[in-house]
């Protein structure tokens, strides 16, 4: 088989593209940790991590065993179900003996992972909209909690593998590959679950080319397609297999206020904390708001859809402490908003997204748990950087 002058100037077109995408994203990768100080690193300063986080150790070597002596308010009370993490390190042998500082290696990856994130995210908005665009989006995104939580942990969150598992969820077009990785972020984090809705929704306007039809139902006649029934048979099986999990092995996550995951919660964080729905996306918010407003405008009842979905993920979020990490859940919502404002050309695009490209840029990352916390830059961090240092050497 040959390919003629036009398919061959098409694939070397393509690859030309792809190269680009590596370098910017290769760039992008290095202004995180740049911004990003990466305090997992200071577990190496920890004589014994396998003691002081013993806990996390115990989830390694018995994954599917219930925690002893834990507290129903520690994080650790919250690791029954989440497993993904946990089972890959006991499948390299992480954690397995002496002092537990391999541990690092499980942060290291998730770090990594980081670069084919952005590779995703941009070849994902690319399909719908030009590279400006897409590139002034992906450049946003990488200034908030999204993006820098693949260096920001340090409390075994592992925010950084659910959200990548939940994009590839987005990204791949084979559905076994979407029903794959979707659950695989449903057990690195429960949250990944809520966000589920979401990822339906693109996938039901992704099958219908993102054309916003004026009723639902003729949206949801793509309900049958195969990426769409590869969503939702992730969520039914994961909650299916939690609930055979949880009778047979008595495992269990704590629930109510004393647990600091209840709904009793909403209403006092919302009096104090309201700031953090701000902080969580920072200037995409602006897109956001643009795209509902505007198809409120048109008629288009799915605007409605879209509040429903991302008021439901703000009460999840506010019934739990950790405000940030949980509605970042919900960037699905933010890419569906993306690819809605700038496939319908809702005014000025451009201006529109440079204003909350550098809204994102010049706003210090907050992390809201109880109170905002500005996420330290590696650049401003020589003293840490050389304690861990020196404690290594």
């Amino acid at each position: 088989m040959h390919l003629t002058t036009p398919a061959i100037s098409m694939v070397s077109g393509r690859r030309s593209s792809l190269r680009n995408t590596y370098k910017i994203v290769c760039v992008l990768w290095l202004l995180i940790i740049a911004t990003t100080f990466p305090k997992y690193l200071e577990i190496l300063t920890d004589p014994a991590p396998s003691t002081t986080y013993a806990y996390y150790f115990e989830k390694i070597k018995h994954p599917f065993s219930v925690i002893k002596s834990v507290n129903e308010k520690d994080h650790a009370s919250k690791l029954a179900f989440r497993l993904t993490v946990p089972l890959l390190a006991k499948g390299f042998g992480i954690a397995a003996d002496g002092t537990g500082k391999d541990i690092v290696w499980l942060y290291i990856f998730q770090s990594l992972l980081l670069y084919p994130f952005l590779v995703m995210l941009a070849e994902l908005v690319f399909r719908f909209t030009d590279e400006l665009q897409g590139w002034i989006f992906v450049f946003a995104c990488s200034f908030t909690y999204l993006c820098k939580a693949f260096f920001w942990d340090y409390d075994f969150w592992f925010d950084g593998y659910a959200y990548f598992f939940m994009l590839a969820g987005l990204y791949c077009r084979n559905p076994y590959l979407v029903f794959v990785m979707l659950n695989l972020a449903c057990w690195t984090d429960e949250r990944a679950v809520i966000a589920l809705p979401g990822i339906l929704l693109f996938h039901l306007l992704q099958e219908a080319g993102f054309e916003i039809p004026n009723k639902l139902g003729d949206l949801f006649k793509h309900i049958r397609s195969l990426r769409p029934i590869a969503t939702l048979a992730a969520g039914i099986v994961y909650i299916v297999i939690r609930l055979f999990v949880s009778g047979y092995l008595s495992l269990s996550t704590p629930y109510g206020q004393e647990a600091g995951v209840s709904l009793v919660l909403i209403p006092y964080q919302l009096a104090h904390r309201l700031i953090g729905v701000f902080l969580t996306f920072e200037g995409l918010w602006i897109m956001v708001c643009f795209t509902i407003y505007f198809l409120i405008k048109a008629k288009k009842t799915i605007a409605f859809v879209i509040i429903f979905l991302l008021l439901s993920q703000i009460i999840v979020a506010y019934s739990v402490f950790d405000i940030t990490r949980s509605l970042t859940y919900s960037f699905p919502l933010i890419i569906v908003c993306f690819v809605i404002f700038t496939k319908y050309n809702f005014g000025e695009n451009i201006n529109s997204l440079t204003i909350a490209s550098a809204l994102c840029l010049f706003t210090p990352t907050q992390f809201l748990i109880f109170f905002p916390r500005q996420i330290p830059m590696t650049v401003f961090s020589c003293h840490e950087l050389l304690t861990i240092l020196r404690s290594t050497l």
